[in-house]
């Protein structure tokens, strides 16, 4: 294993904080987007960013497959 225990486990923490961004910001901020105005080429403000976070999450996904990947943690 090239990362030692502490360092490994600073970035798994790293890593699973990221992938949990998606899941609150869809979650938590509901309050937040769930409006029908602005409007975003449209759509109502609700559709646009649910529909942008389509695009973000696998971006995070690849992302922290990369680091995993990396690591050879597979």
């Amino acid at each position: 294993m090239s990362l030692n225990y502490a360092r490994r486990n600073r970035l798994i923490l790293k890593l699973t904080l990221l992938m949990f961004i998606p899941w609150i910001a869809l979650v938590f901020a509901a309050p937040l987007y769930n409006r029908y105005y602005p409007t975003v080429g449209g759509w109502p403000f609700l559709y646009f960013y649910l529909f942008i976070w389509i695009f973000i999450q696998p971006v995070i996904t690849f992302v922290v497959y990369k680091f995993v990947d990396r690591e050879a943690w597979l």
